[in-house]
């Protein structure tokens, strides 16, 4: 896995440090992401690999950049929006249940030692 960094330290609930920094072109601002490496997903026709099934743990945001380390919080903002004119609800796609194979399960803790990569 070339361009994979890890997690090696939790602040606190809101910051992390990943072991990435300047040296390898991160700057502030940048998108990073947690992940858990997916099953491999074969094409049924061409016997071809279209890559992994890839679990996002989380999108980070790098908030301060040091030379071999990275200071990085949250991504997504959690907003609140409380509204009774209206209300989506997610509809489900009508396929075969047998057929379900799932793939994009994982714990989403984050903990020290997991992989980062650039977003």
């Amino acid at each position: 896995m070339n361009n994979t960094y890890k997690v090696i330290k939790i602040i606190n609930e809101y910051q992390i440090v990943v072991n990435v920094g300047k040296n390898k072109g991160i700057s502030k601002g940048q998108t990073l992401e947690i992940f858990v490496p997916g099953e491999e997903i074969i094409d049924p026709d061409t016997g071809e690999s279209l890559g992994a099934l890839d679990f996002i743990k989380s999108y980070l945001i790098v908030k301060d950049v040091f030379d071999k380390m990275c200071i990085c919080e949250n991504k997504e903002n959690l907003m609140s929006t409380v509204s009774f004119a209206s209300l989506q609800v997610r509809q489900r796609l009508n396929v075969d249940s047998k057929e379900i194979s799932g793939g994009l399960t994982g714990n989403s803790k984050i903990q020290i030692g997991d992989l980062v990569r650039k977003s």
